[in-house]
């Protein structure tokens, strides 16, 4: 004896629990439905907003490559600062090796701020969000300075000659800024 899913209509054969075409649970008596399906709803409630994810991933893989690249600039820097004979533009300009003492500084300052980001961010620390907002518009500023130092310095060879680097700065900062500021998520994370 052959049945049909109150769904969707298929013939099934009699014993069958789940229909193969549509995944509704067949009843066991013809005409009953039973169905073992939830709705989804379409956002996750609070309480499911806890955990490190979503795009609070992100930031989580930032902070933690944050300090090996800064540690790459520092070790630029220094090596430019050695090897300042070799760059040929130092004699011209002897406030290139403040410049690359300030990076140098910055960067450290950098290091030690993120590395202070990756304990709270992992321990779930309710200061986070607002430690966050400040690095990120940190970054911004000394990201504007150095440009204007440099510039200062050593003229760019076009107008925007570096400007782009700090828009890029600033774009991402503002992204993230209004994230660690309005996202349900970190407010729901961050709780310690």
């Amino acid at each position: 004896m052959t049945i049909s899913c109150a769904t969707c209509s298929s013939a099934l054969d009699e014993g069958i629990q789940i229909c193969p075409n549509c995944g509704s649970a067949v009843a066991a008596h013809p005409g009953v439905v039973e169905t073992g399906a939830t709705e989804t709803p379409a956002y996750k409630p609070a309480n499911d907003l806890k955990a490190i994810g979503g795009w609070l991933v992100l930031p989580a893989v930032g902070l933690a490559i944050s300090p090996i690249e800064r540690l790459f600039r520092i070790t630029f820097n220094i090596q430019a600062l050695i090897a300042r004979e070799r760059l040929g533009v130092v004699e011209n300009h002897p406030s290139l090796d403040d410049l690359f003492i300030y990076e140098v500084v910055i960067d450290a300052a950098f290091i030690a701020a993120a590395i202070f980001l990756n304990i709270l961010f992992y321990k779930k620390k309710r200061l986070l969000p607002n430690c966050m907002i400040a690095f990120y518009a940190a970054q911004c500023f000394f990201a504007l300075t150095d440009l204007m130092a440099t510039s200062a310095i050593v003229p760019p060879p076009h107008p925007f000659g570096g400007l782009f680097g700090v828009i890029e700065v600033f774009i991402v900062a503002t992204v993230w800024i209004l994230y660690f500021h309005s996202s349900i998520r970190v407010e729901n994370t961050f709780v310690n």
